[in-house]
Formats: structure tokens, sequence, C-alpha cells
């Protein structure tokens, strides 16, 4: 890259289509992040801002970023083809100004507002982080040097990209749900023993930033499921009742986007009482999704399955009603169980055999995944919630506690992602192969929001595009500054 001689913090401005929803956060992240770079002379304190205008059919006579969807933006349509936008993603250009070769104009643009603001992302982490150091600089300095022509284009092999976790650890909710859009992750299931007070306003702002919001709670999950003793007829028949109960009084009201269970499936015995885990769980499934659905019809329902009891039964699995969307955990190879570093002999062949089994299991109905080897719970001081409560909205110590305490689990899971994380790579393109239309839903579980750190980025980024090998996406991930390592 060469060096160049204008004045960057007057040669540069954003220029957009529309300033409104995801499109307008994708301007916001645009003008930090950039102006970040050339607002500022190091040591002096003279304030410059960055410009951001709407798209008049101007032609920027400097430097631009020029974002929105195409078909919303003269300048767009000009340098960008229709088919070069692909469906739920996004195209980047940068080129020279056609009018003075000197300055860069940088293109984004979405198939959707959501689409828009990932094509902001990919830009500043990965296009700018492959530029910045050429020779080496300041991420502040890499505007000063002549942007290389480029074409990236980008669509996401897995539709729905999500995070299951535990509610009550969240300490910051809104930043929570910023790091996800800046992974790309769409969806995000909240499980919780009482529904936060404030669960309106997280659902309201996690759809601002394109993130769809699932409410999890127990449908006779105990910690513990080892001290369930009995399935009988009259236990499924007052759990089925506690939950169009509560559903009713807690959940109805806000008008979810859907609601994510656990039954008794944690166990690694396959019956309960002399009664089949699998064949009970199908029928308390469908008996109560089936009252749900009766009363709030659309109502999304995801079960979350424990594979460990139900592996060798899957034919009275496949009767689960076809609304119900199954969310699969657990089985003998990471990414599926718990710890990286477990990875028994034939292991990986095993659980890829298993994936495809319930992959095709339920031709009509949805299927999800979750991997694990992420930080979670410490199950030895696990504490059931008390009553509602405030969802992310904690106190700076008692933030700045947690992040340090979790920082040590973090680091250790980062290792072991760094030594291990091939064979979920592996994994993945094993399953976008099985699914080349992306319907299945991939997530991660136990997900915190002290930072994004390397074992979420690596896997989100896999959930996007799996292609390649694992050290090139170590590569791209490590780099982004937004990753803590």
């Amino acid at each position: 890259m060469g060096k160049i001689t204008y004045d960057k913090r007057t040669a540069w401005e954003v220029v957009y289509s529309r300033y409104e929803g995801m499109q307008a956060k994708a301007v916001g992240l645009l003008s930090a992040e950039i102006g970040m770079r050339v607002t500022r002379e190091p040591g002096v304190y003279t304030l410059h801002v960055l410009p951001c205008r709407r798209d008049d059919g101007t032609p920027p006579e400097k430097c631009a970023v020029v974002i929105g969807r195409r078909e919303e933006s003269g300048l767009l349509a000009r340098y960008i083809c229709p088919e070069e936008v692909p469906e739920n993603g996004y195209c980047i250009r940068v080129m020279q100004n056609p009018s003075d070769g000197a300055y860069n104009w940088v293109l984004i643009a979405g198939w959707d507002d959501r689409a828009v603001y990932y094509g902001a992302v990919d830009f500043l982490d990965h296009y700018l982080v492959q530029h910045a150091h050429y020779p080496m600089c300041d991420s502040r300095e890499t505007l000063d040097f002549t942007l290389p022509d480029s074409t990236h284009i980008s669509r996401p092999q897995t539709e729905r990209r999500l995070i299951f976790t535990w509610g009550h650890p969240i300490n910051d909710y809104r930043l929570f749900m910023r790091n996800m859009a800046r992974q790309k992750l769409n969806e995000v299931i909240l499980w919780n023993d009482f529904c936060p007070v404030n669960a309106r306003e997280i659902i309201d702002y996690a759809h601002e930033w394109g993130i769809r919001v699932i409410w999890g709670f127990a449908w006779g999950w105990i910690d513990g499921c080892g001290k369930i003793k009995s399935i009988d007829e009259e236990y499924l028949d007052g759990v089925r009742q506690s939950v169009l109960e509560r559903f009713e009084r807690e959940y109805a009201p806000l008008d979810v986007d859907g609601i994510y269970f656990q039954s008794f499936t944690e166990r690694g015995d396959s019956e309960i009482g002399g009664r089949s885990i699998a064949a009970t769980v199908v029928k308390l499934v469908n008996d109560t999704a089936g009252d749900l659905l009766a009363r709030w019809p659309g109502l999304q329902i995801q079960f979350g399955l424990h594979a460990d009891s139900v592996r060798g039964n899957l034919g009275d699995i496949a009767g689960t009603d076809p609304r119900v969307e199954i969310i699969w955990e657990n089985h003998d190879a990471f990414p599926l169980n718990s710890e990286p570093d477990f990875q028994p002999e034939n292991a990986l062949e095993r659980t890829k055999s298993f994936v495809r089994d319930i992959i095709n299991l339920r031709p009509e109905g949805k299927t999800g995944i979750l991997y694990k080897g992420y930080c979670t719970l410490d199950w030895s001081r696990f504490v059931y919630q008390r009553g509602p409560f405030v969802l992310g909205e904690a106190h700076p110590e008692l933030i700045a506690h947690d992040t340090a305490l979790r920082a040590k689990r973090w680091k250790f899971l980062q290792g072991q992602w760094m030594q291990y994380g091939a064979a979920a790579q592996e994994m993945t393109r094993y399953i976008h192969s099985l699914d080349p239309e992306g319907k299945v839903a991939l997530g991660m579980a136990g997900m915190f929001d002290d930072g994004i750190w390397f074992p979420e980025a690596v896997t989100s980024h896999m959930f996007w595009n799996s292609d390649g090998t694992y050290e090139e996406t170590m590569r791209e991930v490590s780099a982004r500054s937004s990753v803590r390592m």
C-alpha cells in the first residue's frame, strides 16, 4: 500500500441510504470506528467529526463509505450488480474514486437492513484488519494508506445462528445484544426460573439489533434430572397444566418470539420408573404444545433435548409434533459434548453419524444443534432464582467482579479451542454439507456478556461460513479488535 498525502480528517465521509433500524446501527458503527481512525491528530486537542450524510445521488468528492441497500442507493446501484448481493448477505467493494484515484470509495450493499449491518461489521473486522499492518502502523493510521481494490461477497451458510444462555448471569443485556450482532448472531434463548420484570425492554432492544428472543423455562426439568423417580400420567398432567398457566400469565402478554423448554431427558439412562423417556417426553411435548398452539397459533416452540437418554430410541422422537423444533445437545464428541479436550476414539465419526440421523429424522420438522465448550455456570454453586428480577442492569463493580472471575475460565477454554477447534469446524462443514440451504439452526450453549471471547468468535465465524481450514479461521478471528484473547 502506498502512503497518501491528503488530510484524512477532512477527506472521509459516510454516505447512507436510510437512517433507520439496523441501517442506522451500521452508520453509527462506521461513524465510531472510522471516526476513531480519522478525526484526531495524536496528542493534539483539535476536534473533528466524521460527516455522515444521506445519499442524494451526489458522488463523494474524496473518500467515502457508501452503505445501504442497493435498490435504495443510486451510487450502490451504479457500481454493484444485483447478482452481487446474495440473499441474506452483502457485497463490499473497495475501489478508487472514479474522479480522483488518490481517494478511496468503500461500497457496502446489503440484502436487507440486517445484512447492511453485517456488511459494515465485515468491512471493519475483516478488510481493515487485513490491511492495517502494511507497513506496521497504529489502527488509527490505517486510512493513511491507499486501500487495495477488493470485492467481497458473503452470505450465511446457516440462517439462524443462536446462543442459549441462562438469563440471570447476564450483567448488561444491551452489551450482550450488541456483541451478538457484532458476531452476526440473530437469535437468543434466555433460560430463567422466573420471567424477568424487564422482559419487554429486552425484547424491544434485541429486535433493534435484528435478534429474536426465545424465552426458556422448565417443562419438568430440574437441576439433576436423576432425582425424578416417576413420569406417570399424573406427573405429566401436572407439568402440562403448569406450563399452560405459566405461559398465559408470564409470556403471552409479551407477544414473545417463541419459547424453549427442557424436560426430563438430561440423564444417562433411557427409562424412569419403567417408562421410556423418549416415548413419554414425546407424549408430554405433543399434548402440551397442542394445547398451546390451539390457543396461540404460530407460537414458535423449541424442545431442548439431551441426546444421552434417547439416542437409542430415535423412532419415538420422530413422532414429535412437526410444529415443534427440536434443539439437540450432548453426544460423544466435541463440539456436542461439554469439553473440547474430550474426544474418545472414533467419537467424531459416531457423532457425525448421529447428526446425520437427527437432521433426516423429521423431514417436516425444524432442527437445531447446540455446540458446547464455552463458559457456563459453576454447577457446584448453582442457586435457583428466588423470584422475578431485573435482567442485565448490574452495577459496574459487580460487572468488573464477574468479568475478572470468568476471564480465567475463558483463557483456559481459549487454549482448548486453539488445540481442538478444528473438530468443531469439521462438524460445521459436515452439517452444512447435509443442509446446503442452511435450515438447521446452529447455536452455542453458555455464552456470557463480558466481551467477545475467542471461542465464541470462531464459532460464530463458522456458523456464518465454515469454508477453509481452522488455521485460517483462527487467523481471521484473532486479529479482530472486538475479540478478547
